[in-house]
């Protein structure tokens, strides 16, 4: 039993609350071996985060457990339920490491790199600083970071979000741990830097023969790095198995449900194999404008139109583009994605269609009439036919105040059909809208903390479409729901889309939710359209390809299919380099 780095035997947490004792983690069993890759999925409350922190002692005093927790530590097994903390210290790092899920909260943003990666070395090993800081460049080598040396002099704000999360993966290497508990490592990155990531975390446990106990909700991971899989809901473990087996044909009704709720991608083989763009990132020849059929006039109302608009910032004294000549076309009853990277210049395109950025140049019509060239009661009149979904629910919301009057805002500041609502009246918009994205009797008396990341974005769906507007944008509105929850909004969204009629400019990172969701697709790279066009067209036959890395990078949960994607985008990218 010498490869065994953890085993959970009963495990059971609960947390003192006002209200009582919280049941969060059941009896759950659990074993990692040396070079292995264990993930515990499930959705938000399923317990899989708190039996991760359970393993490093990092829980709240609030929390009661009971089991056992056990790491190996030289050749024995340790009980980390019975350890005292400042023995837990001496562990952490050590034996067990952990990567948190948000990088830039994980590190310390008044410290350069090299000096956090060399404080881990120096809290577990007798070595001299400059040592210490010489195995920080080696560890950002190894994780693959560009020109370390320099990088270990760069404070954490001057990397991207992906390059963060290699330096905590090269804090949680620095004492060569037997086990790695990363608890939603990629959850916040792109497809192509989690792709990148996943590679790296692959590498390591071969490399170093290391265990990794991997927390996530995404199946699409799991198929690209597991070797096992344990199901978790409601603090029980439901399901464990080989990843195939769990994956392809899973047991548990609950396991079948979240598979199902995966939104699907076309295969890497017919993405790869339709490419016919010769540079990344340069758009083919006759590219239309995103949103316009290239076959034939539509006849249907332009909601939303963006003429060679470009956008700039102002950085440290110097302007940078972020949206370079873009033209983009939203009608009556379409849904067009809006998809790219991170910095791709997407989310700053929806800025400018709100009015929130003036375009440097170019335009942005709304129902045939000039943002930029609308002032004072004419401006707030044209804003009131669009209406917003923001990507965190949670900061969206005002949590001092009941959700009915979230919801009611707009109703007060624009009024409808051009005149002021009675009290009476607008409560009863408020419980009509609350009806339409189907909450609960009541959700209008209640606090934005009182309801779940899903039901706190319907009622941010609520209040966008309060107004009953002409053109709904919407900004990462599901990347921070369980993939269950995800399905549910979307779903609501289409009844509701197919009911109102409205145009919507859907902007996301998730491939997979814009081909099931979206009409349209245009895809961004560095602010510049590289590609448009029919959704299905698009993803089935992309001509660009920065495209097809995208599509590539998206991962599926069928084992065998996500381990074709990964050939294949290692094929495009090694293309590219050529």
């Amino acid at each position: 039993m010498s490869d065994v780095v953890l085993r959970i035997q009963d495990l059971a947490v609960t947390f003192a609350t006002d209200s009582g004792e919280v049941p969060a983690v059941r009896g759950v069993d659990l074993e990692v071996r040396r070079g292995r890759v264990v993930a515990l999925v499930g959705e938000s409350g399923s317990g899989k985060s708190v039996t991760s922190l359970s393993v490093l002692g990092l829980l709240p005093t609030t929390a009661r457990v009971t089991g056992t927790v056990e790491l190996a530590d030289d050749g024995a097994l340790r009980d980390v339920v019975r350890t005292p903390e400042d023995q837990l210290v001496d562990l952490r790092g050590r034996v067990a490491s952990m990567v948190f899920q948000e990088p830039m909260t994980a590190l310390n943003p008044t410290m350069t790199l090299g000096d956090q990666i060399a404080e881990a070395v120096l809290n577990h090993e007798r070595v001299t600083r400059a040592a210490a800081r010489e195995r920080a460049v080696e560890l950002l080598r190894s994780v693959g970071l560009p020109e370390p040396e320099r990088r270990a002099g760069q404070y954490p704000h001057e990397l991207s979000g992906g390059q963060r999360q290699r330096v905590v993966i090269a804090i949680a290497l620095a004492c060569e741990p037997h086990l790695i508990v990363a608890d939603e490592p990629t959850t916040a990155l792109d497809v192509t830097v989690q792709a990148g990531i996943l590679d790296l975390l692959r590498e390591l446990v071969a490399q170093r023969d290391t265990a990794l106990l991997l927390v996530t909700h995404n199946m699409g991971v799991v198929a690209d790095i597991a070797d096992e899989v344990a199901v978790m809901r409601e603090g029980r473990i439901v399901e464990h198995g080989a990843a195939e087996q769990v994956l392809l044909a899973p047991e548990h009704p609950y396991t079948r449900a979240l598979l199902d709720a995966v939104p699907a991608v076309p295969p890497a083989s017919t993405v790869v194999g339709t490419v016919v763009g010769t540079v990344v990132g340069e758009p083919g020849p006759g590219l239309p404008a995103a949103g316009r059929a290239p076959d034939g006039p539509d006849e249907r109302e332009v909601v939303l139109d963006l003429r060679g608009v470009s956008l700039d910032y102002r950085v440290q004294g110097r302007h940078v583009r972020a949206v370079e000549g873009l033209d983009l076309t939203v009608r009556a009853g379409e849904m067009l994605g809006l998809v790219g990277e991170s910095g791709s210049g997407k989310s700053t395109a929806g800025r400018a269609c709100l009015g929130l950025l003036t375009p440097t140049e170019g335009e942005v019509l709304l129902l045939g009439t000039s943002l930029g060239r609308a002032r004072g009661r004419a401006r707030r009149r044209l804003l009131a036919d669009v209406g917003v979904v923001f990507q965190d629910p949670g900061a969206s919301l005002d949590p001092r105040t009941p959700v009915g009057e979230s919801v009611a805002e707009p109703l007060v500041i624009h009024g409808r059909d051009g005149r002021r609502l009675s009290a009476p009246e607008r409560r009863a918009r408020v419980r009509e809208l609350l009806d339409a994205v189907r909450l609960p009797a009541g959700a209008e008396r209640r606090y934005p903390h009182e309801f779940s990341g899903g039901q706190r974005q319907r009622i941010g769906l609520a209040r966008a479409l309060a107004l009953r507007p002409r053109l709904l944008v919407a900004d990462e509105p599901t990347s921070a729901l369980d993939v269950s929850v995800q399905a549910e909004v979307l779903a609501l969204l289409r009844d509701l889309h197919a009911e109102l009629g409205f145009g919507c400019l859907f902007i996301s990172h998730d491939l997979g939710v814009v081909h099931e969701l979206t009409d349209r697709v245009a895809v961004l790279r560095a602010g510049r359209l590289v590609e448009s066009g029919p959704t299905a067209d698009v993803f089935a036959a992309p001509h660009d390809r920065y495209t097809a890395e995208l599509l590539a990078s998206v991962p599926t949960p069928d084992p065998a299919a996500q381990r074709a994607r990964r050939a294949a985008r290692q094929r495009l990218t090694a293309g590219a380099a050529r």
